[in-house]
């Protein structure tokens, strides 16, 4: 693998990771049908890619990190606490992550390898574009905020983002439309996405790493420079979708969300 071939997959990676087209579909197709790369390295393929994205966002999110950090470590047991702030939005979130997760990847694998995703991308694509109309046609001055975040919120934004074992599937399509459903604002509902997607994609990738031995069929200079580039650009565009979301209101951004999703559930690119 060449430079250029990194900076590419590395661009590609940092935009499909935080917009809901899945990253791993596209990151497959730009490898293997533009780039020639063989299907059994894809997989240390995607590992090295998201390792670069999760360390973007754990640099980006550093301080509030280690805030939630602090709360949690403050009082590990007291679940009153921590059920109304972003600690429970964290727990309760991954909790129902696995609750729909684990049995889906288990059905997948045994009874239906080909799940079909594109279905499901255009009934939630479909749900995002009304929900932006109806959001159009009334006036809401309160919305919620990241730091407003609680236990109450992780279940919806849970139960989607399980829905992303799908193959297909965006986990940041699924967060974003949950939160958006939940009531945040534009910015919070990117920002809570994001913070999610740190421990997320943590467990994820473990996973994927033990389930194939820790044995990557990349060269380690290979991977290297995939997690550069795609922490350089995942950094960046954590920045400017941040400050693209500042400046919209949750009506504009359910609807560019939801014609996203249906454009891409109906020509089947998920």
């Amino acid at each position: 693998m060449d430079i250029f071939q990194a900076i590419v997959l590395g661009i590609v990676q940092a935009v499909t990771e935080w917009l809901p087209l899945s990253s791993k579909t596209m990151d497959t197709l730009v490898y293997t049908r533009f780039f020639g790369g063989s299907m059994g390295s894809v997989v240390s393929v995607l590992l090295f890619l998201h390792i670069g994205t999760l360390l973007a966002a754990t640099v980006y999110f550093r301080a509030e990190i280690f805030q939630v950090a602090r709360k949690f470590l403050s009082a590990p047991t007291d679940w009153r606490m921590h059920r109304r702030n972003e600690v429970g939005f964290l727990i309760t979130a991954l909790f129902f992550t696995g609750v729909v997760g684990i049995p889906l990847l288990a059905i997948e694998k045994l009874f239906l390898p080909t799940l079909e995703a594109n279905a499901l991308l255009t009934l939630m694509g479909a749900g995002l574009v009304l929900t932006g109309f109806l959001l159009s046609t009334q006036k809401k001055n309160r919305w919620k905020l990241a730091h407003s975040a609680c236990a109450e919120d992780g279940v919806l934004t849970g139960l989607l983002q399980g829905l992303s074992v799908i193959p297909g599937v965006s986990r940041a399509g699924c967060t974003t439309s949950a939160l958006i459903w939940k009531g945040f604002d534009a910015e919070s509902a990117f920002h809570l996405s994001f913070l999610l997607s740190i421990p997320s994609v943590f467990v994820a990738e473990v996973v994927i790493w033990v389930a194939q031995g820790g044995i990557s069929a990349l060269p380690l200079v290979d991977g290297l420079m995939l997690i550069g580039t795609s922490f350089v650009f995942g950094y960046a565009t954590i920045k400017v979708l941040l400050e693209f979301a500042h400046k919209i209101n949750v009506a504009s951004l359910a609807f560019v969300f939801g014609i996203m999703m249906l454009i891409f559930g109906l020509v089947g690119v998920g």
